[in-house]
């Protein structure tokens, strides 16, 4: 492990310099933790994973449950396109109809299979996609990993993904919106999403692999593509696949109790998790996310700076690997979790992050008062990390950002109150290195970026500048040896429950 983490931090730098108390924190979430179990055991059928949390609120009464609805069943091999889809029997084939039949506290089981939205246009959607505040969405729970008579839940045997091969659309994956009217007061609703692979791969466009071309960014034999190209660009390499914007694999709009876990995020071209938090828990936990663009989960609170104390996100038990800038010149972006404002409590434990070209986890971003931002909690324990470029990412005054390996963590003042157990993956985890596909991880050990400028004094341009006195104009080529190559989805698979008690565990 030890040769793994010398080995790339060396190569690491040549490539990018080229280019409260905590015993009352951690009181209230506890206390958090325990009403969510109550409000969630009345609506998960499934009982297969550890319950979604209730909001953070100071308001010690519990807030009513909505009651649990119907339960619908969808099987794209098996279902009908006219079926109600309320009997494993009588299954309906689409997901998106499902949906939008579903009502507020409906379940929705679904079977093995690839689910595009109606007439495969390549996504599905709850609600509008930007359009929560008039298209409120539904409070609906949703598990994949269903065999097609629905006798059996396993999402590793029985894969329920979304994975378009060559639909042209701009919208997320999934859009999620689940919210309230302003000022409603009534049950809490529930929001789960599990058991799904969100896969971009087979869309999005990419340098057709070949070792002998530099430009194509092809680090090695194994590897499945050429680099990602991004949109906009156009590289002078034959290209595979198809790009038309950036996409989100999973957006929401939510509130009340969410959780979001047993899924996989992979080849992801804008965001794995990219979500608004209104009042409420979210939790985030057991999920692989592995070649995500820009960030693997970004979620930010969306309420009143009044009601920041009712609003909190618990991230656990996730495995985020090869988490990708947003350019190939490795600029900005490229964070495996990001601490993002709005949100009261953030408990951040148990993860795996590695391999991420920009920081494992992120927190730079101050809440708009000094009052807000001194009764953040941001818990950030128990974690490991390897070969990150940085394992934490912190503001400071007079610089840019400080990077912070694991084992300084206690000492960024913006983490707390609980900062303790955070460290580099311990060597004896050798099955969780061989479960990463070796061809991309070797690519990615041994990345380097090539930057060359030119200057053609004599080029019309620069001519006609010299008579404006305008300035010279140089060209600058910027060749990394990978960028967000595409990773095999299927062995990501591989990843669950290879290191015990960090990143994502075998699911139940």
């Amino acid at each position: 492990m030890k040769r793994f983490i010398v080995k790339f931090m060396a190569l690491a730098l040549v490539a990018f310099l080229s280019c409260g108390v905590q015993a009352q924190a951690q009181g209230f979430l506890n206390g958090l933790k325990q009403t969510a179990k109550k409000a969630v055991n009345s609506n998960d059928n499934s009982k297969k994973n550890a319950p979604a949390n209730n909001p953070g609120s100071t308001d010690t009464s519990e807030p009513a449950v909505a009651a649990a609805g119907k339960t619908f069943y969808v099987s794209q091999t098996t279902g009908s396109a006219r079926a109600d889809g309320l009997t494993p029997g009588t299954a309906m084939k689409d997901l998106q109809k499902a949906i939008d039949t579903a009502e507020d506290n409906d379940i929705i089981y679904v079977a093995e299979g690839n689910y595009l939205g109606n007439m495969d246009r390549g996504y599905v959607q709850c609600g509008q996609f930007g359009n929560a505040t008039h298209d409120l969405g539904k409070f609906i729970s949703i598990y994949g990993g269903w065999s097609t008579d629905f006798s059996e839940r396993d999402i590793i045997k029985h894969v329920t993904k979304i994975q378009p091969v060559d639909q042209k659309f701009i919208a997320p994956l999934f859009n999620f919106n689940a919210r309230r009217p302003y000022g409603y007061n009534g049950p809490v609703g529930n929001v789960v999403i599990d058991g799904l692979v969100f896969d971009l791969g087979e869309n999005n466009l990419y340098c057709k692999a070949n070792v002998d071309l530099e430009i194509t960014g092809t680090p090695n034999e194994g590897v499945l593509t050429g680099r990602f190209v991004e949109p906009d660009a156009a590289p002078k390499c034959p290209l595979e696949g198809y790009a038309n914007g950036d996409e989100y694999a999973l957006h929401m709009d939510v509130e009340g109790n969410v959780r979001v876990s047993n899924c996989i995020f992979v080849n992801c071209r804008d965001y794995g998790i990219a979500a608004m938090m209104g009042k409420g828990h979210m939790e985030i936990c057991n999920n692989i996310f592995i070649a995500c663009r820009y960030a693997a989960c970004q979620v930010r609170g969306s309420v009143r700076d009044a009601d920041v104390d009712k609003v909190s996100l618990e991230f656990h038990h996730n495995t985020v690997l090869f988490t990708w800038t947003r350019t190939k010149g490795f600029e900005d972006m490229g964070q495996g979790f990001r601490f993002m404002n709005g949100i009261r409590i953030i408990d951040v434990h148990n993860n795996i992050f590695g391999c991420n070209s920009n920081c494992g986890v992120e927190r730079v971003y101050y809440e708009s008062s000094k009052d807000l931002e001194a009764a953040k909690i941001s818990n950030l324990y128990d974690n490991y990390f390897f070969a990150n470029r940085r394992d934490l990412e912190i503001a400071a005054p007079g610089a840019a950002t400080i990077s912070v390996p694991a084992a300084r963590i206690e000492e960024a003042e913006q983490i707390g109150p609980k900062y303790e157990g955070n460290k580099e993956l311990p060597e004896g985890n050798d099955a969780f290195i061989q479960a990463i596909d070796q061809p991309y991880l070797e690519g990615f050990m041994t990345l380097k970026i090539i930057s060359s400028q030119t200057y053609n004094a004599n080029s019309a341009a620069n001519q006609v500048n010299r008579m404006f006195g305008l300035n010279q104009q140089g060209t600058e080529i910027v060749r990394p040896s990978m960028y967000c190559n595409k990773y095999p989805w299927e062995k990501a698979k591989d990843l669950f429950g290879k290191v015990p008690g960090y990143g994502a565990q075998m699911p139940e």
